[in-house]
């Protein structure tokens, strides 16, 4: 962030996600200038997936920009980005469901434990608690007659913020494991299963069934080599993918193609819908296999890629993607990427190895 402050004037240059928040920070922070005298330049973010929403790097030029009288420009280096960020929420869910005598699904029930973003920064939470601890689970269409979604707030030390597709990160892992298992628990192909749960979705079937497709899903699967399929909404669009992985060693995995299929309404450029997928199922890779933070007196484990690993083109899986218009109105694409890839890798270890992953970095 770049500050200039003068007896009349304040002007920012800031890769922001939140340009009107900037204007606030700082009139706060100079209420003895006018309206009038703020300017907010918005600049290339190279990357802002949530944590460029924060004020904490504005606050801080403004202040030293304030303290010494002349123009400031800071930059985090890669260390202090990484050890003084604003984490994603850690989360923990008890799901439980109910089966009638023909194993169709009759009732779900999951409660999550999750810190509240809204509420780190002093908002009020409603009765129903904070959205980002239940989106990705409540609303979806899956034809389950009985459902109670609770949410309970974990009062976590941590400084949480909004990561790439906030809770359909990890609500869309605990949902999508679950049909999983319950495809392997009553016998049921899992591709089937959702559609037989998704049977009043047009859109959703559409989806389903195009990923289905365009990932092999009813062919033969190489040797050594296992599918894993998942399906979320996000931000008014609808996202299925298949992955296909190998288990190259007892611990390690690879995950060699991802079919992804995405209804965004209406995609008005369809090269940066693709592009955005490619990212999303990236981001999400990432996470599932490294994304791991720990903290020890209050101190990040992460301080650069050395400890906190991405995916790199030699980790990177072949991605397909199919866009689906469906005429709905123009949706998201930047973040409904990521929450499916998680659950449809652990499906596929599943079906490789028989080791059910319940838990993730």
């Amino acid at each position: 962030c770049t500050v200039s402050i003068t007896p009349t004037t304040c002007e920012i240059w800031a890769p922001t996600q939140a340009p009107n928040s900037v204007l606030k920070t700082a009139q706060q922070l100079l209420p003895n200038l006018p309206a009038t005298a703020f300017k907010v330049n918005v600049m290339l973010m190279g990357g802002g997936l949530g944590r460029k929403f924060e004020q904490d790097y504005i606050t801080q030029a403004i202040k030293v920009a304030q303290a010494i009288g002349k123009p400031v420009k800071l930059t985090y280096s890669r260390e202090q980005d990484m050890g003084r960020d604003y984490y994603r929420p850690m989360a923990v869910s008890r799901v439980r469901v109910g089966l009638d005598a023909a194993k169709n699904i009759t009732a779900l029930h999951v409660r999550n434990v999750v810190p509240s973003i809204s509420a780190q920064r002093a908002a009020v939470l409603g009765p129903k608690g904070d959205s980002a601890g239940t989106e990705g689970i409540v609303g979806r269409s899956y034809g389950i007659a009985n459902r109670l979604v609770e949410y309970v707030q974990h009062p976590s030390p941590v400084p949480v913020g909004y990561w790439r597709s906030v809770g359909n990160s990890y609500n869309a892992f605990v949902l999508e494991s679950v049909i999983d298992e319950i495809a392997v628990a009553t016998g049921a192909d899992p591709y089937l299963l959702r559609r037989q749960m998704l049977a009043g979705d047009a859109r959703s079937l559409a989806v389903l069934d195009a990923a289905a497709t365009l990932g092999g899903w009813n062919t033969p699967v190489p040797a050594g080599r296992a599918r894993g399929i998942a399906i979320a909404p996000s931000f008014g669009s609808i996202v299925a993918q298949v992955v296909e992985i190998s288990a190259p060693t007892a611990t390690t995995l690879k995950v060699h193609t991802v079919a992804c299929a995405v209804d965004c309404g209406f995609a008005m450029n369809p090269n940066s819908v693709e592009a955005q997928m490619q990212g999303g199922i990236i981001h999400g890779l990432s996470a599932i296999l490294w994304g791991q933070v720990t903290f020890k007196s209050g101190v990040a484990s992460a301080r650069n890629f050395n400890n906190y690993p991405s995916v790199r083109m030699k980790d990177a899986p072949q991605i397909s993607v199919q866009i689906i218009n469906s005429g709905a109105a123009p949706s998201g694409t930047g973040q409904p990427g990521v929450p499916p890839v998680g659950p449809a890798v652990a499906a596929a270890y599943y079906r490789l190895t028989g080791n059910r992953v319940r838990m993730l970095p």
